[in-house]
């Protein structure tokens, strides 16, 4: 008897144990309300209305976030790049451009320092608390590694994120990467619940901007760039602003001097290029579509990289166009080939470019020679032209015959003195922009002091230089005769030398050695009229 009694005080206590253990231990006390501790009597608060889609979603967010799934990044090397991925919000957090590093040796990082939100590539819909709980969200990622490396062996990998709220909707982003390559496929999908009121159109985002690479400078374009129905665009916004272009989008992009970041659209139906502002003045850039029955299904091309020209235009996208040669691209072009041709024998860009100078004078060498004869004849008639002028000064049309006749008997033509030089301008303008604008020299060394020949000389030992032989070259010029013109030219040198104290080396050197080749050739000529 005394032990089954005993037996049932020690069931009873177990049980009692257990049930503390398994089912009260659970409940979260902090929970409870002070009316339900007080009995069933108390009556259960009113009902409220379910909260919009949007609120739903935060909410679902929030279990999702702190319960399923963890933040985790994923860094894919190209070997051109190292991309960090982010499951938060299925973007990109990081750019690393292996072979571009800044001024302390580290390699380049394309994305700016920014909220996960703004992180590239991200949705914007017109309900913006569902876009950002979209940007907020963690993404689940299928079976892949932390770290992928792509070789010729593996030349192509995809990362797949997916996320799925509460409604049912599902949003799903691939990225494809390539070996040796700047571009990234990406494709974006939804599928199960619709998308919210409004969401019918939606943006996929490149922002916040570029980061700065130091070696930007002041004298190149930098912020948006889009390429619509075959020509350039470019925007400036205030803050807080917004604008569209419609037609045949070939790509937008947001450009500093030497980088860009890019999206090319491949589906093009129901397409807009947006480029807009925040309040805080971020920068984003992309596209605009209309979803077709409240889903989206669309694939596009991200190139985050180098303005390399060569490597931009096998895209065939004419996205090498961002590189801006002004007016007279049609001849800076094929002189950006020279130069590069000339440095696969000379592994300088310095000296590449003495070359390139070299031959274009001694190209021009003729006209030079007669335009500088023509000026040295004009100066030779100038008492005599002065005396026309002040005889004829009230009668036009004689003082055009005497003038005239004047030019004849010496056989000069009036405007056969600056013909020569006008037609040289387009060419000396071209190569500027060539030297100006290509990434091929920067951080490109030439010799002792000048180790980046697109960052200003540090001594400004070839400004001056360039000043002092324009000086000399001036004095060697004729002049007209008129001591105010003399005067001016003279001061030309001055202003010239301030102007290019913060020019690039590379540029500044061109320069240079024209002036040294101009003082030479006119030294020639001078001999060539004493015989």
């Amino acid at each position: 008897m005394e032990k089954r009694a005993f037996l049932a005080v020690f069931l009873s206590a177990l049980v009692f144990i257990l049930y503390q253990y398994f089912y009260l231990s659970k409940i979260d006390t902090t929970q409870i309300k002070p009316e339900q501790i007080k009995g069933e009597e108390q009556s259960a608060p009113p009902k409220s209305p379910l909260p919009p889609q949007s609120e739903l979603l935060v909410k679902e967010e929030v279990r999702v976030e702190e319960v399923l799934i963890k933040e985790r990044e994923i860094k894919v090397n190209t070997g051109a790049t190292d991309v960090v991925l982010t499951n938060k919000g299925g973007k990109v957090k990081a750019v690393y451009l292996q072979k571009y590093k800044t001024k302390d040796g580290k390699p380049i990082n394309l994305i700016k320092d920014a909220e996960d939100k703004l992180l590239p590539v991200r949705l914007d819909f017109a309900d913006k608390k569902f876009s950002d709980v979209i940007n907020s969200a963690v993404f689940d990622v299928a079976e892949t590694e932390d770290v992928i490396n792509l070789s010729q062996d593996k030349k192509n990998s995809t990362i797949k994120f997916f996320y799925k709220n509460s409604s049912g909707l599902e949003v799903s982003k691939e990225y494809t990467f390539y070996y040796d390559d700047y571009k990234i496929d990406v494709s974006i999908k939804t599928d199960g619940g619709a998308l919210p009121e409004g969401g019918s159109s939606y943006q996929v985002l490149w922002s916040p901007g570029l980061r700065e690479d130091g070696n930007s400078g002041g004298y190149s374009y930098e912020g948006p760039t889009s390429f619509i129905n075959s020509e350039l665009v470019s925007d400036k916004l205030d803050k807080g602003k917004q604008v569209y272009h419609e037609g045949d989008i070939g790509w937008i992009a947001i450009q500093n001097k030497y980088f860009m970041a890019a999206v090319i659209p491949v589906i093009k139906e129901n397409l807009k290029a947006v480029v807009k502002t925040s309040d805080a003045g971020d920068l984003s850039a992309g596209l605009e579509y209309v979803s077709a029955g409240g889903k989206i299904d669309n694939r596009f091309i991200l190139y985050a990289g180098p303005k390399e020209n060569d490597r931009l235009k096998t895209y065939n996208v004419s996205l090498e166009k961002i590189i801006d040669f002004g007016w007279f691209d049609f001849l800076a072009r094929p002189l950006f080939k020279v130069l590069k041709l000339f440095y696969k024998f000379t592994h300088n860009y310095g000296i590449s470019i003495i070359i390139l100078t070299v031959i274009i004078k001694l190209i021009f060498f003729p006209m030079s020679q007669k335009s500088f004869k023509s000026m040295q004849k004009m100066q030779k008639i100038q008492p005599e032209l002065k005396i026309i002028q002040e005889r004829y000064k009230n009668d036009k049309q004689m003082l055009s015959q005497e003038m005239m006749r004047l030019y004849r008997e010496n056989k000069i033509n009036p405007i056969g003195g600056f013909l020569p030089v006008i037609i040289q301008i387009p060419v000396f303008v071209a190569l500027y922009n060539v030297l100006m604008h290509s990434i091929e020299l920067r951080q490109s060394p030439f010799i002792w002091w000048i180790k980046d020949l697109s960052e200003k000389d540090p001594y400004y030992i070839t400004p001056i230089l360039m000043g002092a032989t324009m000086l000399i070259q001036q004095k060697m010029t004729p002049s007209g005769g008129d001591p105010m013109q003399a005067k001016v030219m003279l001061i030309m040198p001055v202003i010239f030398t301030f102007m290019f104290l913060n020019f690039p080396s590379g540029l500044v050197i061109y320069w240079l050695v024209n002036n040294v080749l101009s003082i030479g050739q006119q030294y020639l000529i001078y001999k060539d009229i004493k015989k």
